[in-house]
């Protein structure tokens, strides 16, 4: 049974009990009919034993509705009046559960998107910091701590296989006088711009980080010290090439850069020390130079 035919049931009481009084005032009118009968007919004896046998049980009836029918019949509408009530309040009771749970799903669903929300904010977070371990902030390129890691990663494994490896030291001429004379902001966007202009140049394979300052390492993947210092040549050409114009109208600004590779040396340092040795041979031969 629905909740709608459940609660439906009282509301048919007063239809049901009208029948059941039409049904008695019926009787009592063939009681009545059977009195008028009896005054008025000519019947044989036969006839009116078995009338009033017929009236007897009309009575006997009509007593059965008033003492018994009658007030049965109440007590199940009160009954069901009674489960009425009762079903009104579990359904008012459900209703109101059901308010509840539609509020605590509102809820649970804020706080999915919230929780979705805060985990994408980790995530970003998490890559941001990452980022920040191995990036250096000013150019992108590797930071000197995330540089010497991947330097000796590469170290090894080229050492392990024999196969060639190069590394590179660039410096940037006499940036402590374009800081004096041109700015720090300048200085700044000096690194900068070289740093991608050494993007540009290197291939994707190869490992470019910045060292300090105006220092830069170039790790050259499988690339004997010929072919690195030819590379550090055109690096070289593309860095005094650039129109500095760009960034100050009396800006010039070229690279010092030591070659050297992995033949020779027990390790990363070994081969990073042999190129800073190289870049101050280029330094003191005049600049601008590449020396392997």
């Amino acid at each position: 049974m629905t909740e709608t035919e459940h609660l439906n049931i009282p509301s048919q009481q007063p239809k049901l009990l009208e029948d059941l009084r039409k049904e008695k005032l019926r009787i009592e009118r063939l009681i009545k009919d059977c009195d008028e009968l009896a005054r008025k007919a000519l019947m044989t004896e036969e006839t009116k034993s078995l009338l009033r046998q017929h009236r007897a049980g009309l009575v006997e009836l009509l007593s059965d509705y008033e003492n018994s029918v009658e007030r049965d019949f109440l007590l199940i509408l009160e009954e069901l009046e009674r489960e009425r009530l009762k079903a009104e309040k579990s359904f008012m009771a459900l209703d109101e559960l059901r308010r509840e749970l539609e509020i605590a799903n509102e809820a649970l669903q804020f706080l999915d998107s919230q929780k979705t929300q805060l985990l994408a904010k980790l995530e970003d977070q998490k890559h941001a910091l990452e980022r920040q371990s191995r990036e250096d902030g000013l150019t992108g390129l590797y930071n000197r701590r995330f540089l010497d890691i991947t330097l000796a990663q590469e170290f090894e494994r080229s050492s392990r296989f024999r196969h060639p490896f190069s590394a590179a030291i660039a410096d940037i001429d006499h940036f402590k006088q374009i800081n004096d004379k041109f700015s720090h902001q300048i200085g700044d966007e000096v690194i900068r711009t070289v740093a991608q202009i050494l993007k540009n140049t290197c291939r994707t394979m190869d490992i470019l980080g910045r060292y300090g300052g105006e220092e830069f390492v170039i790790g050259f993947v499988e690339t004997p010290l010929p072919n690195a210092t030819a590379a550090c040549e055109k690096i070289r050409r593309s860095v005094e090439e650039f129109n500095w114009l760009m960034v100050h109208p009396d800006l010039r600004v070229t690279l010092s850069i030591g070659v050297a590779e992995n033949v020779k040396a027990v390790n990363h340092e070994k081969m990073l020390s042999e190129a800073d040795k190289k870049l101050y041979e280029a330094k003191r031969a005049g600049r601008n130079l590449v020396r392997y």
